[in-house]
């Protein structure tokens, strides 16, 4: 797999998931606590708490396309910790899905343990 592929794949699904987290803010706040829980306050705060994390998203794409033209031993650098902070992602979304209230989607740490995996066979593998 090419470097430079597989980092503007995952800066722009970084990009799409912070759009998605500012758009569909409340939606996320509602899908993700127990109903007796969602109080009007709570839902404001959630929705609030989502607009930072949506931006977060864009800021790492917006630096992960930077990278792009980095020299194939750079390249792979980026890829390695970008598998490292997918994995940190992954057990941070494993802990709150199975010690917490929030109803963490399945669907969503499935795919950050697939950009960690990518990230961290293309680091290893990647000739271009």
């Amino acid at each position: 797999m090419k470097s430079k592929a597989i980092i503007t794949l995952i800066a722009s699904l970084n990009i799409l998931q912070g759009i998605g987290f500012i758009i569909g803010a409340e939606a996320l706040t509602k899908q993700s606590f127990p109903k007796d829980m969602l109080t009007e306050s709570a839902v404001k705060v959630g929705t609030a708490m989502h607009w930072p994390l949506g931006v977060a998203c864009i800021v790492i794409g917006i630096i992960l396309f930077s990278t792009r033209s980095l020299q194939l031993a750079e390249a792979k650098k980026v890829l390695l910790y970008t598998g490292f902070a997918y994995t940190f992602f992954l057990f941070n979304g494993l802990l709150q899905h199975f010690t917490t209230p929030v109803n963490v989607p399945i669907f969503a740490l499935g795919l950050i343990a697939i950009l960690a995996s990518l990230s961290f066979y293309t680091s290893k593998t990647a000739k271009s």
